[in-house]
């Protein structure tokens, strides 16, 4: 008998592959009885050749497993041999060798293709994402050649802007002239041994011409004006801004004598910060600190630097030999913003009945792109209603448009346009009987914006300073709304209309008290907002204590003057509800009996919705 054998050799053949074997065998043998499947697929051998033949096999995780039965399927192989005689147990044996050599080379085939597969997969996914990443990153920063340029601002030979093209900054013009000779003779300095300054720093406010200064610094000197906008140097790349300073310089070196400016200085000359993180942060400043200091004055190359946050740059670019001269520029005067109207108003189709002079005093506080801009939309204006000349009252509606929004239509809830004309009336009356106020300008009850109505005021001159009883003026005028509804409605009917009134009210007390030292228990002292929490709780209830006299001794004052006015009050409230709006000689008339409105039903206490804010009294804004 030989099964022994006959198994051993089967063993050693068949690996793990015993269901291949089973099939062959059903073909050879037709009395052949399969054994289970369970015990078929378990099969295995722990001999050294099965482990040399097995090795066609990947060694997966199942097959590891079906090696731990290998005994229990030998037994069942004997089971199956043991009655076949000895040339069919040969022809089985045969048989099961070539079904299992054919089923290796099927799985080991089968393997690389798989392994291929996974390979060309992973390629084209590869791809896919750097294409999707590529046009992430050009679509980001535009064109490689583009974003990797090192050029940066713009160059012109002849700016074609002189001094006669700036107005309402005289003064600035004057400390400018010193820079044009710099750069027209520089010879003449040098024979004195006077060294020239390397940079000049313009420091203002957006809008007040900075940029169109430096242009005629240019033009009047006749050198090559070189542009550079201080954002303009730093990109994602490390080292791209330091590139570029040294590139402005090298191009403005081969155009000596020139004018180098650069806008918006505090973008690339901010003070320098140290941070692991951030180990390259200060590359740019860097090297405009160090060009800034290559450059000989006797070069003729002189920086001209515009910023209106002087504060944040950094103190090693604004010592001398750097940046030798600041230069302040404000907002034009009285006699600029004149010069600022009348060169604008040149550029429209402006009527003859224009008060140039009136206008200034309107315009208190605005720059010259404020002015520029505010012709510009009265001639929008005058457009749209197919007007032949721009008119002075284009003008006042595109000032109002400005400070509060377009005009909407009134409400059509009676009762609410009559809290709105009591509670403007109050302003304006107060802003007529106080002595000193800023003067009136007009009253009206159309909303604007987030308000009902709109007090505002014209100062006769420019102040730079206010005095005690002027600001108390302003509280008592900012207190007029309230109390204009009050005494007409009673307390209980006032509306929230006064709520921007009372925090303008409420700032200027806190500012009496806390920086302009209008305070006797508090003294000449200056306490910044932000120390609020470094000072003790008794000097805080103090400051409160102060800022609430302050507020509550304006609304009594306020409340004595219009219930003695009250006659005047509601005169005026009446005629706003027909009006709609009266300048101040209008007002005056009004209350003298020269303009009288129809008659009208006389105010009850109705109640009154709670409202938004139903009025705002536009006194100036305190600098200090």
């Amino acid at each position: 008998m030989i099964v022994s054998p006959c198994c051993r050799i089967i063993r050693s053949c068949c690996g793990s592959n015993l269901g291949t074997f089973h099939s062959r065998l059903a073909a050879l043998c037709p009395s052949y009885i399969r054994i289970p499947n369970s015990h078929a697929r378990i099969f295995v051998t722990k001999s050294r050749k099965t482990n040399r033949l097995s090795s066609f096999i990947i060694d997966t995780k199942e097959a590891r497993q079906r090696n731990s039965d290998s005994s229990t399927v030998g037994s069942d192989l004997d089971e199956i041999l043991k009655d076949q005689t000895p040339s069919a147990q040969l022809r089985l044996v045969d048989a099961y060798r070539r079904g299992f050599q054919s089923s290796a080379d099927s799985e080991k085939s089968s393997t690389g293709a798989q392994v291929w597969r996974t390979l060309i997969f992973k390629t084209l996914l590869f791809g896919v994402v750097s294409c999707c990443a590529i046009m992430l990153f050009k679509r980001t920063l535009g064109t490689f050649p583009k974003f990797l340029d090192q050029n940066v601002g713009s160059f012109a030979e002849n700016t074609d802007v002189n001094f006669s093209d700036v107005q309402g900054c005289d003064e600035v013009k004057k400390e400018l002239v010193d820079v044009v000779e710099f750069l027209r003779n520089p010879e003449k300095f040098n024979h004195i041994g006077a060294k020239l300054p390397k940079g000049v720093l313009l420091v203002g406010p957006p809008g007040v011409g900075k940029t169109l200064l430096a242009k005629a610094v240019s033009g009047e000197a006749q050198v090559p004006f070189l542009y550079a906008s201080g954002s303009s140097f730093d990109e994602v790349l490390v080292g791209l801004g330091a590139s570029r300073i040294r590139q402005l310089f090298t191009t403005a070196k081969q155009n000596a004598p020139c004018l180098v400016f650069i806008d918006e200085i505090d973008s690339v000359g901010g003070n320098r910060t140290y941070s692991s993180h951030h180990p390259f942060a200060n590359q740019t400043i860097n090297q405009l600190l160090a060009e800034m200091d290559g450059f000989q004055s006797r070069e003729g190359i002189i920086v001209l630097g515009a910023t209106n946050q002087a504060e944040v740059l950094d103190k090693a670019l604004l010592r001398p030999g750097r940046f030798d001269v600041q230069i302040h520029v404000s907002p034009p005067t009285y006699e600029g913003r004149i010069a600022l109207l009348n060169l604008y108003l040149k550029k429209v189709k402006a009527g003859s009945n224009i008060d140039v002079e009136k206008l200034a005093h309107g315009t208190v506080g605005y720059t010259g792109a404020d002015i520029q801009n505010l012709v510009n939309q009265a001639a929008i204006a005058a457009a749209l209603r197919n007007d032949p000349f721009v008119e002075m009252h284009h003008l006042w509606d595109a000032r109002d448009r400005l400070i509060m929004g377009p005009a909407k239509r009134r409400p059509l809830d009676d009762q609410t346009n009559r809290v709105s004309a009591f509670h403007e009336a109050g302003h304006a009356l107060v802003a007529l009987l106080t002595a000193e106020s800023i003067p009136l300008h007009k009253v009206t009850i159309i909303p604007r914006g987030e308000a009902g109505g709109l007090t505002s005021f014209l100062q006769e001159k420019d102040i730079s300073f206010m005095t005690r009883a002027q600001l108390l003026a302003q509280l008592d005028v900012l207190m007029g709304g309230r109390v204009g509804e009050e005494l007409v409605f009673g307390a209980d009917k006032v509306t929230t209309g006064a709520a921007d009134d009372f925090r303008k009210a409420t700032v200027l007390a806190q500012n009496m008290v806390k920086r302009f030292g209008f305070s006797s228990k508090i003294g000449p002292r200056v306490i910044p907002d932000t120390q609020d929490d470094q000072i003790g709780q008794a000097t805080r209830d103090l400051i409160d204590k102060e800022v609430d006299q302050l507020l509550n001794d304006s609304l009594t004052r306020v409340r004595t003057l219009l219930s003695n006015q009250s006659k005047q009050h509601r005169l005026l409230a009446e005629a706003l509800l027909h009006f709609e709006t009266l300048t101040k000689d209008e007002v005056i008339a009004v209350l003298a009996g020269k303009m009288k409105p129809p008659k009208t039903p006389s105010v009850t206490s109705k109640s009154t919705t709670l409202l938004p804010q139903l009025g705002s009294s536009t006194a100036p804004e305190i600098h200090v």
